[in-house]
């Protein structure tokens, strides 16, 4: 009779098994395993392996990184859920995301707690590309400056509705979305298209590792200039200028039921890679 796995199986990784967990993520035989794997590959290239889980212990099958920011990413076989979730009871994570059917493992294994809020958790696809799209920038397009910031949150704060993260934002959390860009805009990690006076359409760069490629997020056009091509286009250049600094490939996750952004996305180049999942608590 077949055991179920218990999370005594669930090892931090350290710097000995690093290589080997890392190996087995971009071997991914079911897809481009760095770009379906980049948060867990450049948290091991980072020398944050302590933050990461594996199960079981000898041979790999899922993974699990807790990002001192509190996001959970997570990857690989759904029979690691009910060990990982064991494991991470008690760690305070407030963001999950990755491979869906081991998210929807993890949350159905997790306490009453977590079921009583997965309605706030969604299908989401990663998509991802290697090849960069010729598509004409949108007029305009250029790193936001510091002048922008609270253009920019405020934007952040539509879509942070639009995109069923919640209601819309306190004070408090505002105030927090506005360091984090004022951060982004410092890094010269986020885009804006201005018209008119305004700006209309942002997209940050979440990560860029030379190594394993960047991802985009908060892509976000002003529901008065929509269906003119600001997506697909600003898309396009951003992940071209990310592919000229050395950047092998980019990704970004989208909502499954978000038909007009996959269709941009697509557009710009981007096919889809994995099926994720998105949770809050």
């Amino acid at each position: 009779m077949t055991q179920t796995p218990t999370h005594t199986e669930v090892r931090v990784v350290d710097r000995h098994l690093a290589p080997r967990v890392a190996g087995w993520l971009e071997g991914d035989p079911t897809r481009d395993g760095v770009l379906a794997h980049q948060h867990l590959l450049d948290a091991l290239d980072s020398g944050e392996e302590e933050r990461v889980l594996v199960w079981p212990a000898d041979e790999p099958r899922a993974v699990a990184f807790l990002a001192s920011t509190g996001t959970l990413i997570v990857s690989g076989d759904a029979a690691g859920g009910p060990p990982l979730a064991a494991h991470l009871h008690g760690s305070g994570w407030r963001v999950l995301l990755g491979d869906a059917a081991l998210g929807r493992a993890l949350l159905e294994a997790g306490s009453r707690g977590v079921l009583r809020r997965r309605g706030r958790a969604r299908e989401q696809r990663l998509m991802g590309t290697r090849e960069p799209v010729d598509l004409p920038p949108p007029v305009g397009l250029r790193r936001a400056r510091p002048a922008d910031e609270e253009a920019v949150t405020e934007l952040a704060a539509r879509l942070h509705v639009e995109d069923r993260m919640g209601p819309p934002l306190s004070r408090p959390a505002r105030a927090s979305v506005g360091d984090r860009l004022r951060d982004s805009i410092a890094r010269g990690a986020t885009w804006v298209v201005p018209r008119d006076g305004e700006i209309v359409a942002k997209v940050d760069v979440a990560l860029a590792s030379p190594l394993r490629g960047a991802q985009l997020a908060g892509v976000y056009v002003a529901e008065a200039w929509r269906g003119q091509g600001i997506a697909a286009s600003a898309i396009a250049a951003v992940t071209r200028e990310l592919m000229a600094e050395g950047m092998p490939g980019v990704t970004l996750h989208v909502r499954a039921d978000n038909g007009p952004g996959r269709r941009a996305y697509a557009r710009a180049g981007y096919a889809d890679i994995a099926e994720w999942l998105l949770a809050l608590r």
